[in-house]
Parts: C-alpha cells; sequence; structure tokens
C-alpha cells in the first residue's frame, strides 16, 4: 500500500489522501501567519507530525489611503498629529509624507505636521507599497492677534461733534484683523463699525474695540461737553 500524506494547518487538518509530496493551500489571507504540519499514513497507521513550518503571507496592495482629519487649522508654530489609514486593513500601513508647501507646514515622517507661516498647504500620504495611491489633508496655518492699541487713550468732543479712533492689531501680519466697536453709554458716544466716535450728550463714556481673534480689547474715555453760548449769542 502506497503510503499517503495528510496536512494540518495551525493543528486542524486540511488535506489528506494526498500522493503527492507537494500541496498548495489557497485559503489563507494575506498579511497572516500559519504553522504547518505532515504526517505519513500507511497501513493504517499516522506517523508522528512533522516538525512545524510557519509562513506568513504577503501584504494586500494598497487601494486607497484616508488622512485625518481631512482638514485642518492650526496656528503658527503649533503642531497636530495626523493619521493616515491604508485599505485594505491587510495592506501594509506604512506611509510616506510630504508637504506642497513646507514654508507654510512641515511634516514628519511620523504624519506630525507643524506651522510655520500663514497659508494653506496641502499634507499627502503616499502609500509607501505603492506611492500612486495617496491620500491628502488640507492645512491652514494662521498667525494669532497679540494685542490691539488705539492711536488716544482720551479725548474730548463737544455735542454734535465726531473723531476717528484707528485700531493698530498686532501682529501687523496677523491672520484676522477684524474687530468690532462699542460704547459703554450711546446716550453720551456712539461708535460706528469703522471707529467714528459721535458725540450726543454730556458726559463720559468708553469706547472699547475687541479683535475677533482672541479677545483683546483696547479702550478710549471719551468726555463730551456742551458748550454754553457765549452772552449775547442766540438771542
Amino acid at each position: 500500500m502506497s503510503i499517503e500524506y495528510i496536512v494540518y494547518r495551525n493543528g486542524s487538518k486540511i488535506a489528506e489522501g494526498l500522493k503527492n509530496k507537494s500541496y498548495t493551500d489557497d485559503s489563507l489571507s494575506p498579511n497572516t501567519s500559519y504553522t504547518y504540519q505532515v504526517s505519513a499514513f500507511e497501513n493504517g497507521k499516522e506517523s508522528n507530525l512533522s516538525d512545524p513550518i510557519t509562513v506568513k503571507t504577503d501584504y494586500s496592495h494598497p487601494t486607497e489611503v484616508n488622512v485625518s482629519p481631512s482638514t485642518i487649522s492650526i496656528n503658527v508654530n503649533d503642531k497636530r498629529k495626523l493619521t493616515a489609514t491604508v485599505t485594505p486593513s491587510t495592506a501594509k500601513q506604512e506611509v510616506v509624507w510630504s508637504s506642497t508647501d513646507p514654508d507654510i507646514a512641515s511634516v514628519s515622517t511620523a504624519g506630525e505636521i507643524q506651522g510655520l507661516s500663514p497659508g494653506t498647504t496641502g499634507i499627502i500620504a503616499k502609500a509607501k507599497d505603492d506611492n500612486s495611491i495617496a491620500g491628502s489633508t488640507s492645512v491652514t496655518v494662521t498667525l494669532p492677534v497679540t494685542g490691539v492699541s488705539l492711536n488716544k487713550t482720551s479725548m474730548s468732543l463737544e455735542i454734535g461733534s465726531s473723531e476717528k479712533l484707528t485700531a493698530t492689531v498686532q501682529p501687523s501680519n496677523a491672520s484676522n484683523k477684524k474687530v468690532t466697536w462699542s460704547s459703554s453709554a450711546n446716550e453720551v458716544c456712539t461708535v460706528s463699525s469703522d471707529g467714528q466716535v459721535t458725540a450726543v450728550g454730556e458726559g463720559e463714556a468708553t469706547v472699547t474695540v475687541t479683535t475677533d481673534d482672541g479677545n483683546k480689547t483696547a479702550s478710549c474715555l471719551v468726555t463730551v461737553i456742551d458748550i454754553e453760548p457765549a452772552p449775547g449769542e442766540g438771542e
């Protein structure tokens, strides 16, 4: 009676009655380790199992790379870690990072970005196994406001007159230099959206400018006086 062979995978029998000394296992998953052992069957008896042989299947071919988050905004000098996921999960997850404008934001080999100057750039992750498969994220780098000042800290106006205040946002190249104006007493003076102060009634009021970014403030004390007409005037 001829010898037949039995094949075990991870301790479970997967084939028997084999006449040849070669066997192809077609039911394997990518990127997975398997242990094989073989026994011989002759005259109704099975031999001891062979020494185990461990093999690992290849990774799947990457089909897609997703970068998270898909858009991001950071300040100059701030850092943030990005995550790249390669599809399918059985593909090698290693990626190669790059920045389309490294003067705006840099990226490390581990996917950590750092804002360098105001602007927008793309951060790209390419699958290491196939650099034609890539994903990206859009990074906007902003320079935050550190303060605001006014050209005057106090002024005196007559009822009915007006004067414009000028706000200077620091630093001069801040990304968002928008400000809003307010008066503590509109019955004393009002202030327009561009800083024009108009005297309404006698008294004191504080005009404040506030930055949209960071809520930085500066103020000016406005004193409104009522000039009485000289004797004989208006008669």
